[in-house]
């Protein structure tokens, strides 16, 4: 299984770049990417710019630009996807989860091959999707090729298109603090910080 782990997103919000937060004195990115090199055998990082890959390339992590930039989620999938066969499958995970769990990223792989048919499988809170801490098969990258070309960059159109398992969160929640909790905001990042502490990581 592939892991591609998301580092092109604005980042507006926060104010700074999310990957290279610190967590226990190191970038965020580097403690995602192991938790994503414990259940994938390839895992490449995808970037929206040279800058932001040549910071990547020089902590020796395989790093990719965006084939589609400024796209979003989407164009990193589609970057991530490159070369994968349609029935291999992926694991696509943004930077801002410092919960993530492998467990769970194990979890989807085994739902994903127990759902013949299925191109993906997404976690789901109430209408609330979490398509960067999900899989897919190699053979959505046409139709994601698609919807970028047509200038349709919206993850949740992209899923409209594809057979889609939702797992509802719940099914994760003896994990405390939430795997899915993510970081927008200076704010997200304090908590963060605070809860990574209580946890003795």
């Amino acid at each position: 299984m592939r892991g591609i782990l998301l580092c092109g997103g604005a980042s507006s919000r926060m104010g700074r770049r999310k990957e290279w937060l610190a967590f226990d004195d190191r970038p965020l990115v580097l403690h995602t990417l192991e938790k994503l090199q414990s259940v994938c055998s390839d895992v490449v990082v995808v970037a929206r710019e040279e800058a932001e890959l040549e910071s990547l390339l020089q902590l020796n992590v395989r790093a990719i630009l965006d084939e589609y930039a400024g796209q979003g989620p989407l164009a990193g999938l589609h970057a991530g996807l490159n070369g994968l066969a349609p029935a291999e499958k992926a694991c696509l995970v943004a930077c801002d989860l410092p919960f993530l769990r492998a467990e769970i990223l194990k979890d989807l792989a085994q739902l994903i091959d127990e759902q013949p048919g299925t191109q993906a499988v997404v976690p789901q809170e109430g209408q609330r999707l979490f398509p960067v801490c999900a899989l897919y098969h190699g053979q959505v990258r046409e139709i994601a090729a698609s919807c970028l070309q047509n200038g349709e960059n919206a993850m949740r159109g992209f899923l409209a298109k594809l057979q889609v398992g939702y797992v509802p969160i719940e099914r994760y929640a003896a994990y405390d603090p939430s795997p899915f909790l993510n970081m927008n905001t200076p704010q997200d990042y304090e908590l963060a910080r605070t809860l990574w502490k209580k946890e003795g990581r």
